[in-house]
């Protein structure tokens, strides 16, 4: 624990700038080291970008921001009672180390806990959450409404949430368990479908990259209203899938574990599409595919992985399917950039 503080203070100093060259010697070392050092670099790299670090520095005067947090945080004063002082580069990083807690102080915002890293930003009117791919982020609503975000997915709610309706707005993937208000419902509302839960457990998965947006009810009622057709009633254990470039909705009855699971860090496929199994794999464990050959395109796979790392996953497709793949881990220090590992698949060649 000792030594990943160490280099993440490194990693937090090279994108304030702050970095000297032997330190950026050191850091450049650590990440050829392991894949999880680079993974723990572009996290670091993604939260100092997403946080908008320059914006807050901009919008809040330096001294008064410090006075107020150093003061909450305990580090206004030594125990000889001399005050501390900073430089503004070691203020910049001191930031940046802690941005989202910091933002959390300076807004005012409701306490809120992540399973790994998410991003918070405010602004007067609303307050988004999202989660880069490989994330996960679990929020308490002020009503007691608790979420399980996914990854590559946002959700934003009105400052007035619960005061006279309960509405959120999302993209991706999230898991509702709604506290229970009859009078006052909680409407989840899509870019196509607006979704009404009085009190319930439901997943939501509604990506932009995605043909289909589906809405699976683990226990209680949902009401599924979209633009131009019926209202759909939900029972425990149905699912409305709608597919958006055909605008039809259909309602199954389901294994709702097996459209939940990923909560529980498992991806589940049921005779799914090529495609839509790399996109599954890109999000879960943030990289990129590259596929060489039209003809895999067809390949439909059921499985279920729990934990396995990405080379695991890879080598378990590459047995059961005529594929090759080759990863490649992308780092760049020079111009303080770290890109996704990208996947390269081909078709094998038959041995016959």
């Amino acid at each position: 624990m000792k030594e990943y503080l160490d280099y993440r203070e490194l990693v937090i100093k090279f994108l304030a700038g702050e970095i000297s060259d032997r330190e950026a010697d050191i850091l450049r070392e650590w990440l050829k080291k392991d894949p999880d050092n680079r993974r723990i670099f572009d996290i670091e790299n993604e939260l100092w970008q997403k946080t908008g670090i320059k914006t807050v520095l901009e919008h809040f005067k330096t001294d008064e921001a410090w006075s107020e947090i150093s003061g909450k945080i305990g580090l206004k004063k030594e125990k000889s009672g001399h005050v501390v002082t900073l430089t503004r580069a070691r203020f910049r990083i001191l930031i940046a180390a802690a941005s989202i807690a910091f933002l959390a102080t300076l807004g005012g915002i409701a306490l809120w806990m992540t399973e790994r890293r998410s991003v918070k930003m405010i602004s007067e009117a609303s307050t988004i959450i999202s989660t880069n791919e490989g994330e996960k982020a679990r929020i308490c609503l002020s009503d007691s409404t608790n979420v399980i975000i996914n990854s590559g997915s946002l959700i934003e709610y009105q400052s007035d949430y619960n005061v006279s309706e309960r509405i959120v707005k999302l993209k991706g993937e999230a898991f509702f368990d709604v506290r229970t208000n009859p009078e006052k419902p909680l409407k989840v509302q899509l870019e196509k479908m607006t979704i009404s839960a009085a009190g319930t457990q439901f997943n939501i998965f509604s990506y932009e990259n995605e043909d289909r947006i589906e809405a699976t009810l683990e226990e209680g009622k949902l009401k599924i209203e979209i633009p131009g057709q019926e209202s759909i009633e939900l029972k425990a254990g149905q699912q409305v899938v709608y597919f958006t470039k055909k605008n039809k909705a259909e309602v199954r009855d389901v294994n709702t574990e097996t459209y939940t699971s990923w909560k529980e860090n498992k991806l589940r496929f049921i005779d799914t599409p090529f495609e839509e199994v790399l996109r599954g794999i890109a999000r879960r464990y943030n990289v990129t595919f590259e596929v060489t050959s039209r003809d895999l395109i067809d390949l439909r796979y059921t499985a279920t992985f729990i934990d396995e790392s990405i080379e695991d996953v890879m080598e378990m497709l590459r047995v059961v399917s005529p594929i090759t793949y080759k990863i490649h881990n992308r780092t760049t220090v020079k111009d303080k950039y770290y890109l996704k590992p990208k996947i390269v698949v081909g078709k094998r060649k038959s041995s016959v």
